[in-house]
């Protein structure tokens, strides 16, 4: 195991010299979105207003999971209707929409609608570049956008899929893949078998999901914000977003984490990194300080000792890496 070395902090040029021989992954978090897409969680910009029932009903439920709370006020129209209270029925549903409406107001709100608003895709490219494996934990459309620039070199696993002009899909574990959306994304929904297909419609894909939401009544396929066992429980919901979580464990060589601050609420993913037969994990700090430095490092500590595991690991330097070149 390697010593931490009182947290010192490399830069991301001498951990890519460091790792230069092996194969690389990298767990990309929402910091890495954070120029374009702000994840201070869509259901505060969802323009419900405080003294909603919609809103509170979030709260009751202990839950910011759109889909959560859709679902319930549809089995509760159900009850009410087998119970002749077609009025208050229709009412739960109409609220069940006007809640699609919101999320739809909430993405466009946080999300850029076109990739040509998005500037430095092309040193994003550069940066993806170094890696074999790329898992997120973001569902934004970012990704998704700079992996576009080269869909020779990063696929996600729906190129056996068919295209029926909406979406391409199903998803297939036969089907080469090295992208992997660990909680989900925008553009991905399930069928009722569970079957995940990908939203297309390029140049307007966020128009395009808007639409599947409201006419469609389908919802996206993303675990939001929660603690790590809900989101655990979630991610075993669904055949799709199982092997990508386990995936994780079949990394070898040096596995990068960028954009995120290791918080217990993800838990779940720090445990698989280093159950993983990697050599080194390469965490990328946003603004390193002595003080958050002490506290990541009793994070990742603690994580390790959790799993069984002897990996060491070493702080980098997130600014050095330059993701988006000049900042927007």
């Amino acid at each position: 195991m390697a010593n931490e070395d009182e947290h010192k902090v490399i830069l991301f040029q001498e951990a890519l010299v460091l790792s230069e021989n092996v194969e690389r992954s990298v767990l990309i978090g929402n910091g890495f979105s954070y120029a374009y897409f702000n994840y201070a969680n869509l259901l505060k910009n969802a323009g419900l207003e405080t003294n909603e029932c919609l809103l509170s009903l979030f709260d009751a439920l202990k839950t910011v999971d759109f889909e959560y709370v859709i679902k319930t006020l549809e089995d509760a129209a159900l009850v009410e209707e087998k119970y002749n209270k077609a009025a208050r029925a229709h009412a739960l549903r109409k609220e069940a929409q006007k809640l699609r409406r919101a999320l739809v107001h909430a993405i466009r709100a946080v999300h850029p609608n076109f990739h040509t608003e998005v500037a430095g895709l092309a040193p994003a490219l550069e940066f993806i570049d170094h890696f074999s494996n790329l898992f997120t934990l973001n569902y934004d459309f970012l990704l998704h956008w700079i992996r576009l620039q080269d869909t020779e070199s990063f696929t996600d696993g729906f190129g056996l899929g068919e295209d029926d002009g909406e979406f391409r899909g199903p998803f297939s574990e036969e089907a080469w893949c090295n992208v992997y959306n660990l909680h989900g994304g925008l553009h991905l929904f399930s069928d009722a078998d569970g079957a995940v297909r990908k939203r297309i419609g390029e140049p307007a894909i966020i128009e395009a999901i808007g639409k599947t939401i409201v006419e469609g009544k389908r919802l996206p396929l993303y675990v939001a914000e929660g603690t790590s066992s809900q989101k655990l429980a979630k991610i075993f919901g669904s055949p799709y977003l199982r092997h990508c979580y386990e995936q994780i464990k079949l990394c070898e060589g040096a596995f990068f984490v960028f954009g995120h601050s290791a918080d217990r609420n993800d838990e779940h993913i720090y445990l698989q990194i280093f159950r993983t037969g990697i050599d080194h994990l390469y965490f990328c700090v946003h603004n390193p300080t002595p003080a958050g430095l002490a506290q990541l490092n009793a994070e990742l500590v603690r994580y390790r000792a959790l799993s069984e595991s002897n990996v060491g690991f070493t702080f980098v330097d997130s600014a050095s890496a330059n993701v988006w070149g000049a900042a927007p």
